[in-house]
């Protein structure tokens, strides 16, 4: 998916959650708003979608490309606020890793091509979320026949939509050590005829669902999936077309070049059913530049409400300190 697609996909979830929320305000007469904070942590898997390994086919980056033999572990902690009764403004912090490996596809042009690469991700992302409860029962917390009120029970489906950023760092695996991709310039990033420079530092558009159940007054438990669109498809290291080893060594310059000459290029030499000692050239694809990467997460969440402390108030008492009689004297 493209990038302004992507964004305009994102927009528009986001002006449908709001106006579902506000639609329900008319419906729910709840004190939602005497509450409005609440802390988030959890624990989950990481996958990712791009060049790198995947099924046994040419990717597409579509769901039947994820290696779900490289899913990782992942973690997070968030700080939700409600806007309104059913809609939240939600800020999470998650980590995770993401992998792909050229090994694990018996595609002959991705096998041979003898990539991978394992990259840390730090996303900070902001979101709309619209709640839509789907159980609750009415009744006193402690089951009180007649008592008016909610009980803290219930399950709720989430849809959110929203923006944010990441860091990565795409490595690779050489004689036992790992070396960070991107000062290789595998694809001649920077350099003559070369694409630009990536950043470490990209945007995403983070859209997912989830479902959730109230276990106390202040505690629920979530289960949520995730996934990212992103702006860049440098992720995996891998996007455009193999540059010129020789040119790579001499503009990296060193023993760095020799290392950037191979990482660059390290295909097994038996695509198109040959066998040779390399059948990739200069100017021949590498990546898929046209579709970027993606990257998902599904948390097992806890959320905690922050109750409002109530404001403290001098004692009061409705006895007066003094009055005055019809005689104008002072009774204590």
């Amino acid at each position: 998916m493209s990038n302004w697609n992507s964004l305009k996909l994102a927009v528009l979830i986001s002006a449908i959650l709001f106006s579902l929320s506000v639609q329900a305000q008319f419906f729910n007469k709840e004190r939602w708003d005497k509450n409005r904070h609440q802390l988030q942590f959890g624990i989950g898997a990481s996958n990712f979608l791009g060049d790198l390994g995947g099924k046994d086919a040419i990717g597409t980056n579509d769901f039947k490309d994820l290696e779900l033999s490289l899913t990782k572990f992942s973690a997070f902690v968030g700080w939700k606020y409600a806007l309104r009764r059913n809609l939240h403004l939600r800020t999470d912090f998650t980590w995770g890793q993401v992998e792909g490996d050229d090994k694990l596809t018996q595609e002959i042009f991705r096998q041979n091509r003898n990539l991978n690469f394992r990259s840390h991700i730090f996303d900070l992302s902001a979101m709309f979320e619209l709640e839509i409860p789907i159980k609750r029962e009415k009744g006193h917390i402690y089951d009180i026949r007649g008592a008016r009120g909610w009980k803290y029970k219930g399950s709720s489906f989430h849809l959110f939509a929203g923006l944010g950023g990441f860091y990565y760092n795409p490595r690779t695996k050489l004689d036992g050590q790992w070396v960070d991709l991107r000062p290789m310039r595998t694809e001649g990033q920077g350099l003559p005829d070369g694409p630009d420079m990536y950043k470490r530092v990209s945007l995403c558009i983070p859209i997912g669902l989830g479902l959730s159940t109230r276990i106390s007054k202040q505690w629920s438990l979530a289960l949520e999936a995730t996934y990212r669109f992103t702006f860049t498809d440098y992720i995996d290291d891998v996007s455009t077309v193999y540059y010129n080893p020789q040119e790579l060594a001499l503009y990296v310059g060193g023993a760095q070049g020799d290392v950037a000459s191979y990482l660059s290029n390290p295909a097994l030499g038996y695509a198109n059913g040959g066998l040779s000692n390399r059948v990739t050239s200069p100017g021949m694809q590498r990546g898929d530049p046209s579709d970027n990467d993606g990257y998902m997460f599904v948390m097992l969440k806890a959320n905690r409400l922050i109750k409002k402390q109530p404001k403290r108030t001098m004692f009061k008492t409705n006895k007066p300190r003094y009055k005055r009689s019809k005689s104008r004297r002072i009774v204590f």
